[in-house]
């Protein structure tokens, strides 16, 4: 993925919590996907998760054999197929065309990579990240797992998230 998407996403995102009034780190995602006017069902014929139109609304459906952290991470990764590929809210005319078939992950393409920047962005965004960071960090020394348990998301989720906006070294 280039500089230049990445940081459509980024800002996307960032519009997307302003004008929800979603506060971070975010707290019960049922609830939110509700505000946003969806809902979530579980699904086991799905090792992760996928996301369907359903009328002018949409329905996310998650394993029910993930933890906590992966299912936030999963339904905050289908939000960006939802937002991003889909149109929702953002594309009229693309969201239009959808048809009420499910969207489900197919491999690691760039829709992919982009839904996953998505769902970092969402839960860890670029401004409250670099707050968690400092405090968290002793000298040189930053502890990831509490900026990870700060946005309940994996320390693996954090890491990269901190790569990728540059605070973190590969």
């Amino acid at each position: 993925m280039d500089k230049s998407t990445r940081m459509m996403i980024n800002s996307l995102t960032e519009d997307i919590l302003k004008s929800f009034h979603i506060e971070v780190p975010i707290g019960d995602m049922d609830e939110l996907i509700g505000r946003l006017g969806g809902n979530i069902q579980a699904d086991s014929s799905y090792s992760d998760g996928a996301v369907e139109k359903v009328g002018n609304s949409f329905r996310i459906l998650v394993s029910p054999f993930q933890d906590e952290r992966r299912r936030r991470f999963t339904i905050a990764h289908e939000l960006g197929h939802l937002f991003l590929h889909m149109g929702y809210m953002t594309n009229q005319e693309l969201w239009e065309r959808q048809d009420e078939s499910r969207y489900h992950r197919s491999g690691n393409s760039e829709k992919e990579y982009q839904a996953n920047e998505f769902a970092a962005a969402f839960l860890m965004p670029r401004d409250e990240y670099w707050k968690a960071l400092n405090r968290n960090t002793v000298g040189d020394k930053v502890d990831t797992s509490k900026i990870a348990e700060y946005f309940n998301v994996s320390v693996e989720a954090a890491s990269n998230r901190g790569k990728f906006l540059g605070y973190l070294k590969w």
